[in-house]
């Protein structure tokens, strides 16, 4: 896939318009990191999500050092931020998991169901979790 590009009107520069599915600077779709992570947080090690999953060791064994516990963190503010708009009855009812990671993916996925929901629309949920997290699903590269 190509990115489309758009031009400010104010500044004047142009900024690359990514779809939803898409996570920034990643080959895999917000889905397929996705269920990585959920993985993760269910307690599979890096070596058995990507024999699941049909990609490299590496790959899989990046994404999720890519989710360290302050990244965590901003997921989860970003899941609570979500479902306490659309719907706040969510937050009282969600499915225990061990990790933080898990509490977050779980409560961006009742944010989703409750956006599909809420406006009758058939977007997939981990597009809408991709929207939610505004395509960080993973943390940003830290600067050298």
């Amino acid at each position: 896939m190509q990115p489309r590009r758009a031009r400010c009107a104010a500044c004047a520069r142009t900024q690359v318009l990514l779809p939803a599915a898409l996570s920034l600077r990643r080959a895999d779709t917000v889905e397929v990191i996705g269920t990585a992570l959920a993985a993760k947080a269910a307690g599979f090690g890096y070596r058995t999500i990507a024999a699941h999953m049909g990609r490299p060791v590496s790959t899989v064994r990046r994404w999720l050092r890519r989710v360290p516990e302050t990244h965590v963190q901003w997921l989860y503010e970003q899941a609570v931020q979500h479902v306490f708009r659309l719907d706040p009855d969510i937050l009282v009812r969600p499915r225990q998991w061990p990790s933080l990671l898990g509490w977050s993916l779980n409560v961006l996925a009742g944010a989703a169901l409750a956006y599909r929901k809420r406006v009758e629309a058939h977007t997939p949920p981990w597009t809408l979790i991709g929207l939610f997290t505004r395509g960080h699903l993973l943390s940003r590269p830290q600067r050298t």
